[in-house]
């Protein structure tokens, strides 16, 4: 007699947001705080995302051109998920650091041409601990009708 494999749940996120973003230029900026200067944007298709030194500023690369729509969501977690389901066209790891200030997102110009509603304000907050918040990450793009970008986030 054989066993059947029991799947692994699958970790649910504990703050999420999505969102559409018409991007002003080829990439957007997450500021998780107080940011220490922005990160250029790299030129290379195999690193879309970028950190500042302090790790509390993240500039992400677009696939699309500048002007194009991309759907993007930020998943928080208590510990780390796996990879989403799905082919992704591109995955890739980070850290980043985060303050108690709320974050901001921007494509590089206006940060009301990013979301049509504002994210929550303590999206990368962690309850019972002080901060900067330590987190780990997963890029994930994706294109379906548009480009998509999810963003995974657990403790480091």
């Amino acid at each position: 007699m054989t066993e059947k494999a029991t799947p692994m749940p699958q970790i649910r996120p504990v703050n999420e947001y999505t969102g559409m973003a018409t991007l002003n230029h080829a990439f957007y900026v997450v500021d998780m705080g107080e940011p220490e200067g922005i990160a250029l944007p790299s030129m290379t298709s195999d690193t879309r995302i970028t950190a500042t030194d302090s790790n509390s500023c993240l500039t992400i690369t677009a696939g699309s051109s500048e002007w194009e729509p991309v759907k993007i969501s930020f998943l928080v977690y208590d510990q780390e998920p796996g990879p989403l389901p799905g082919e992704g066209r591109h995955t890739e790891t980070f850290t980043c650091t985060a303050t108690d200030t709320p974050a901001s997102f921007t494509t590089g110009t206006d940060p009301d041409d990013m979301f049509q509603d504002p994210p929550p304000d303590d999206l990368f907050n962690r309850p019972g601990l002080e901060p900067p918040y330590h987190w780990k990450g997963r890029l994930l793009i994706t294109a379906h009708e548009v480009e998509e970008h999810v963003l995974q986030f657990w403790p480091a």
